[in-house]
């Protein structure tokens, strides 16, 4: 390889950016002093919105970085580029509506077998890798090129690493990408899912949703209103609080980094412990902060198993007030705040919640006539949003709501098509 020398430096190419190599016997740059390429992949169906939400981070930085990121879509993830590290484990720690943030490691032409292998070799394993005794799950994929085989990919990927793949509690998480030519070595920053925010004691839930979609209804259903004007926050199938909890987080500026989960960065050697520990008081502090503006939240559901989870999880849970009722949703009369919005969240029982489906349509109209005579009730002061499985329950929902404004935005929830209906009063 052939180095070009500007004074006492030289440069030369590093994974398609300018990394910087200092002579003399002197340490090439760290990793956290370089710019970097990060993919954000969003919950199912909401692309958009996780990107409005990654260029709004990027933009409010919590402190100042010495790069500043570019915020692009790119296949169905965004993409992150010129971007501090420092900042890429800011904009993990406050996403909400993210599934997970990976980290391009390298991304580099391969054209045969021999320079997919160069390129896995030129991976800075001890600088990622607490030691290669740990976990790791490694998901290759490839869309044809010179292979079809992911299988040998990973295969070559551990042995040259040095590692051992498992299919269940990895502790880091690899993506290798061929397509076409191109080669990209990814690894996730969160490990784990970024939905799992650790805030919950309880899961016990049917049909659970996850808390990323939860928030990108909720972003959803409140558009360009202020989170300063909800007043209360009414969910009537409350199930194991996911709605309501996410809801808070939204209102109160939290993310995963605001609660006590880990993120697989943390063991990363490359990644400077005192931001790290920053940020997460910095989020802790944020969210506490804002606790006594927090509107309270009434929970109701029908199941007293549930009832019984959810009193778990509110207890455990750091900032808000909460009324749990335990009943018949449509019998239900909260002592709602006189003053400000009311943000209805609405995931009423369907499929196996119901234990039969022959009632959900009806289920459905019901409802919609049900908060129909709630926003006459409270005139102008309702943003609502509701999860509908099917076109029949969306139809029958619409119908009996009869609002002025609606608005419907299909996303996927475990495998199965939802239909997310918006509505002022």
């Amino acid at each position: 390889m052939v180095y070009r020398p500007v004074g006492q430096i030289a440069v030369r190419p590093y994974c398609g950016k300018i990394a910087v190599r200092v002579v003399h016997g002197m340490a090439e740059a760290p990793i956290s002093a370089r710019p970097h390429v990060f993919y954000v992949r969003p919950a199912p169906g909401w692309l958009d919105l996780t990107f409005a939400e990654v260029q709004k981070i990027a933009q409010t930085p919590l402190q100042k970085y010495k790069y500043e990121a570019k915020v692009s879509q790119l296949m169905g993830t965004v993409k992150v580029h010129r971007c501090d590290w420092r900042q890429g484990l800011e904009i993990m720690q406050r996403l909400t509506t993210a599934h997970d943030m990976e980290w391009l490691i390298l991304e580099s032409k391969a054209v045969k077998w021999d320079d997919v292998d160069a390129v896995i070799g030129r991976v800075p394993w001890d600088e990622i890798l607490p030691g290669r005794d740990a976990n790791v799950h490694v998901n290759a994929d490839t869309d044809g090129g010179f292979t079809t085989s992911s299988g040998k990919i990973r295969e070559n990927f551990c042995k040259i690493g040095k590692l051992k793949h498992v299919t269940e509690g990895a502790d880091f998480r690899f993506k290798t990408d061929l397509r076409g030519e191109l080669l990209r070595i990814l690894i996730s920053l969160a490990g784990e899912p970024l939905y799992k925010r650790g805030y919950k004691t309880n899961l016990t839930a049917v049909a659970p949703l996850t808390e990323h979609q939860a928030t990108a209804c909720i972003r959803y259903a409140l558009g360009e209103t202020p989170v300063s004007e909800i007043g209360a926050v009414y969910v009537p199938f409350a199930g194991s609080g996911t709605f309501g909890f996410e809801a808070l987080n939204v209102i109160g500026g939290a993310g995963p980094g605001s609660f006590q989960r880990k993120f697989a960065c943390e063991r990363f050697p490359c990644t400077p412990a005192p931001t790290m520990g920053w940020l997460r008081r910095k989020m802790t502090e944020t969210f506490a902060a804002s606790a006594s503006t927090l509107p309270p939240v009434f929970f109701n559901d029908f199941n007293n198993e549930a009832i019984d989870a959810l009193k778990e999880n509110v207890a455990a849970f750091p900032h808000g007030k909460f009324d749990v009722n335990e009943g018949d949703a449509f019998e239900w009369k909260p002592e709602l705040p006189k003053e400000g919005k009311i943000l209805a969240l609405l995931n009423p029982p369907y499929g196996e919640r119901l234990a039969q489906d022959s009632g959900i349509p009806e289920l459905f109209g019901k409802l919609g006539v049900h908060m129909h005579e709630l926003a006459k009730a409270n005139p102008g002061r309702f943003i609502g949003v509701c999860l509908c499985p099917d076109d029949q329950s969306w139809s029958k929902f619409l119908k009996g709501l009869n609002a002025p404004t609606a608005q419907t935005h299909h996303f996927t929830h475990g495998g199965k098509e939802m239909r997310a209906v918006r509505w002022r009063s």
